[in-house]
């Protein structure tokens, strides 16, 4: 791909990549090749809501913990492949047992950083809700959101909320406007796996 068609978000992975040794560059390189999908934790019809908190399972016997920040997303132009999905992040903090004892979320260093995700995480039991904390002020006014690609050569990308609201600037937390695919959230949390497998140690 032509480097000046480069999004804010394949910058800041190309220099990470480019940071890390050999090895890990041809995991990096090849792991896409393989059956990376979350592993099934339970299959549930949750109604989901703003603050619900949620493990996924990378490995057996390994469970990260996520959060919802904003449920039944309502956008401002009627876009019907965001609209009633949820906004997610996902933490570092992790657990060995399914409980909410070891929830202490971390906003300055996430495993994966805003997502948009659709009810098919839950149902397919990739994620697997486990209580609900309502959003502190902190996380109300998290600087947060997320980059519309742009057409190359025609129009340039911009930042906005999952609502489709526009933002003047880039914000400190940043996903890709849209909603992640069946295998996209697994394949987020196995590249930080792959680029540091301490995430996997307790």
């Amino acid at each position: 791909m032509n480097s000046n068609f480069d999004t804010p978000i394949s910058k800041k992975y190309k220099d990470r990549y480019n940071r890390q040794t050999t090895e890990i560059k041809e995991k990096l390189d090849t792991f896409r090749n393989k059956d990376y999908q979350l592993k099934v934790i339970k299959k549930t019809r949750p109604n989901i809501e703003t603050g619900d908190v949620f493990l996924l399972s990378p490995r057996e016997g390994v469970y990260f913990y996520g959060k919802v920040l904003k449920s039944k997303i309502k956008t401002i132009n009627n876009d019907t492949f965001v609209e009633g999905k949820q906004t997610i992040l996902i933490f570092k903090c992790k657990t060995q047992t399914p409980t909410m004892d070891n929830f202490y979320p971390y906003y300055s260093d996430l495993l994966i950083e805003p997502s948009i995700v659709d009810k098919s995480y839950w149902t397919k039991g990739y994620f697997y809700t486990i209580g609900n904390v309502p959003l502190s002020d902190m996380e109300l006014n998290l600087d947060y959101g997320f980059y519309k690609s742009g057409i190359p050569g025609i129009r340039d990308g911009w930042f906005c909320t999952e609502e489709g609201e526009k933002l003047k600037e880039e914000p400190k937390l940043m996903g890709i406007y849209g909603v992640a695919t069946i295998t996209g959230i697994a394949a987020g949390v196995e590249t930080e796996l792959i680029m540091d497998d301490s995430l996997l140690k307790f």
